[in-house]
Formats: C-alpha cells, structure tokens, sequence
C-alpha cells in the first residue's frame, strides 16, 4: 500500500487545476497527487464542438503540458478509475485493486453524459454522447462522411453541437423531448428566437418525442420514437443531460443528494473530503438551497475556495448564482441566476424585438433583480450579474430595465438622480430604449397580468 501525500485529487479538468494552483499560491509545498479515469493530459470540453467543426486543431483543446505537473509537484496518475472511497481507512481503491491512501481529498470527477437506452448492441458504434474528447473524436469522423445524423435533445451541449457540424453537406433531424428547445435553461417566448436560426439554416426539429430504439440499419441506424417514425441515420448525437460522477462515495458517509453536497467551504459531510465541479452541490447565494450549477466558472471558483482550504487557508465561496454566456448559430445567449423559474413566482418585464431577434427578460422580487436571460443583447449581462449576486435594490430603474441596459457607472458614481430614487428632470438615463414591444407581468404577489405596448 502507497502513502501518497497530503493532498489527492480524483479529477483532472476546471475544478482540479484550479484547486492545484490555489494550494500552490497559498506556499502549500506539500506533494499533490491527481488521479483521473481519462490517460490524456487536462483538456476543455468547452473546446470540443470547435474542434468538431474544424475550428481548431485537436492539440489546442489541452489546458496543461508535463510541464505543467513538473513546476507544481503533481503526480499524475492517469487512465485509472476510481471505484470506490474508504473514508473510514482513508484509502482510495481503484480499478485492478490498487489502494492509496490519502489524507486530504478532493472530489473534482464532474460528471457523465446519461446514455441513451433502447440502443440495440450492434447499433451502439453509430450512437455517442458528447463529454469527453475521445467523443469529440468520434463525432467529428462520423460528421465528415454522414448524409444524415440525428440529434436527440435540444439542451446547450446538443445544438453547440449543431452548429460545429452545420457547414458540412448533410441532414440534420433534432428530436426534442418537449416542446421547445432549451427547456432547462429559458421560456417558450425566449426559445423561439433559437428555434427559428435552426430552421432557417435547414434543421428539421421533431418535438414531443420519445426514443422507443435504436437498432442497426444497413451502414447506419434506424431510430424509432414513440410516435412510430422510423429516422434512417448514419450517426446519431446524444444530448440527455448529465449526472454527477459520485458513485465512488455511494455506500459511505459523504451526503449525497444529486451530488456531493458541501458547505461554502466545499467541505463535504466527512471530514478531510472536499468535492468542486459539477460533482458538487454548493450553496446556491440567492435560493439558500444546495444544488450542482454545471458550469465552467462556477467549478474553477469552487476548485479554488477547495484548494485554498485544503492548504489551511479558510476561504468561503460567495456571490454563487447559475450563469451562462453562449453563442447559438450567431445569437448571444445569457442566463443569469434564475432565467426559468415558475410562471407566478416573481414580476416579470420583458422586452422583446423579433425583427433584429433581440429579447430580455427580467424577474423581479420587489425591487431585487432575481434572474435574467438575455438573448441577443448582453453587454450589460455583468452588471446585472452583479446586481442578482449582491441582490442590489434597482426599484427606481425597473420600468426601464428590460429594453434599457444598466449602466452600472452611473449608478456607482451618482451621476444619475434615478437611482438615487428621484425621476430625472429630462430624458430618462443611458442610451435609449430599442424598438420593440414592452411587456410587464406580475406573478403571484397580487396584481393581475397586464401588458404595455
């Protein structure tokens, strides 16, 4: 049995490095061992849709080099699963029954692409999910020589995917669960500005449906959905969401709900186990509960409040809301904080321009800006980040918000008597509303829906 050091890692993207270079600016010398089921050096798989697309070149989606071990006396073990987690005897086994012991460690595995079933075994070739590299890889074969692939979910991960391969000359079917793309993440209003770039650049989208099977057709394969079509494919995409990679803890007694649940430190339940990453479950800053927010800022900020408790320098992880800033088939796209909640929880002002394909919606608590999603427009997205983190009171502004940026200057220099809480005198402040319709709907705090044009 090996005694591997003070600090171990399992894990090897955002949340990992992060957390490694954290133990290293906080003049923590001891050794660090990182342990990750993958044999490449770190890479982005926020990278892997480009490189699908030709965009760039397999060796430009790492983030690390051996360089990069050496310099901070990391010991990498790669292309080893970990199976399980002996919190009891701090041991940590892994596939083919070799044990290391840790002392402190950090779960930092993030999470897999959910599978697909009713794939008939000899179909299984033809059908990936997209997570890891080695699935980029494949996708981007089978995407240069396909007439037909089939995309199943319309989350961020399946149309990115669409749109690293809609340049190539080939059919693309999109097979939506529900009734709208992006159900996680927006609206039905919102959804349809996405809906139609998809159209209009050829993508057929079947929505309402179920995947009954997928069986092997010839060179390719025949999907089936519970509406009784039968979709000839060469490829098909598999885009049905994640789960976090937390088997390892299963039968111990870290807390785990969806994922690992931690407190602001990303301290799990069991003492000297930390987890970061969509692995995690952290304190949501604006809701108070304990949920996994998936996204590549939010596990490079837990992985360094992580390491910089591991190195004994007590850091609690703030201002932690869901956001996200994507590109869609040329539309900006900004989900900040609740950007879906339910229809009557809060206020809700909308602005919308379907001639430049422009919308903001804004949801209110009183005057506390609870979420957002910003399509098209997002210069401002920072500064209503801001605002929902620090859940500063814009009460003076509201009227205005949802067709006119904030102008966060102002507001912090005083230079405008609105947010002081007193009208202007003349023109209302920063640049002037689009055209467009203007929309306000209260929720279930009292008043009735009404609009304004």
């Amino acid at each position: 049995m090996n005694h591997v050091g003070y600090h171990t890692i399992i894990g090897h993207s955002a949340a990992a490095l992060a957390a490694i270079r954290a133990i290293r600016r906080c003049g923590d010398t001891r050794p660090v061992v990182l342990i990750s089921n993958e044999a490449s050096y770190a890479y982005s798989p926020v990278l892997t849709t480009y490189y699908i697309g030709g965009q760039i070149k397999r060796a430009q989606m790492f983030l690390t080099d051996k360089a990069f071990y050496r310099q901070n006396d990391v010991k990498p073990i790669l292309g080893h699963r970990v199976m399980s987690v002996d919190t009891v005897g701090r041991q940590i086994h892994m596939k083919g029954r070799k044990r290391l012991t840790y002392d402190n460690l950090l779960i930092a595995s993030g999470a897999s692409a959910r599978r697909l079933d009713g794939v008939e075994p000899d179909a299984e070739v033809f059908v990936s999910t997209l997570r890891t590299i080695a699935d980029a890889q494949r996708i981007r074969k089978a995407s240069l020589s396909a007439r037909t692939i089939v995309v199943l979910g319309a989350g961020l991960v399946s149309l990115q995917t669409i749109k690293a391969i809609l340049a190539r000359p080939l059919k693309i079917l999109l097979v939506v669960g529900s009734q709208q793309v992006l159900s996680q993440q927006m609206d039905r209003e919102n959804s349809r500005f996405i809906e139609a770039r998809l159209i209009h650049a050829g993508v057929e989208i079947l929505f309402d449906r179920r995947i009954d099977k997928v069986y092997r057709k010839g060179d390719g394969v025949c999907v089936v959905t519970d509406w009784g079509e039968s979709l000839d494919a060469d490829y098909v995409v598999v885009g049905k969401g994640v789960q976090p990679n937390c088997k390892m803890v299963a039968d111990t007694p870290v807390q785990i709900d969806y994922g690992i649940r931690v407190d602001d430190r990303m301290r799990s339940s069991v003492e000297g186990i930390f987890a970061a990453g969509d692995v995690a479950e952290g304190i949501n800053s604006l809701s108070g509960a304990h949920e996994v927010i998936a996204t590549w800022f939010n596990a490079c900020g837990q992985g360094d409040v992580a390491g910089r408790n591991m190195a004994g320098k007590t850091t609690l992880r703030r201002q932690q809301v869901r956001e996200n800033i994507t590109t869609l088939l040329g539309l900006v796209v900004a989900s900040i904080g609740e950007s879906h909640p339910p229809a009557d929880r809060y206020e809700t002002c909308r602005f919308e321009d379907e001639k430049s394909g422009e919308a903001r919606t804004l949801y209110f608590d009183g005057g506390l800006i609870k979420g957002a999603l910003l399509v098209g427009r997002t210069r401002d997205a920072g500064v209503i980040k801001h605002c929902i983190a620090n859940q500063i009171d814009v009460s003076a502004w509201k009227p205005r918000l949802a067709d006119t940026p904030l102008d966060f200057g102002r507001m912090i220099g005083g230079r405008d008597r609105i947010w002081q809480g007193r009208e202007p005198e003349t023109a209302h402040p920063g640049p002037g509303p689009a055209k467009g319709r203007r929309g306000v709907r209260k929720g279930a705090r009292g008043a009735s829906n009404t609009s304004v044009d």
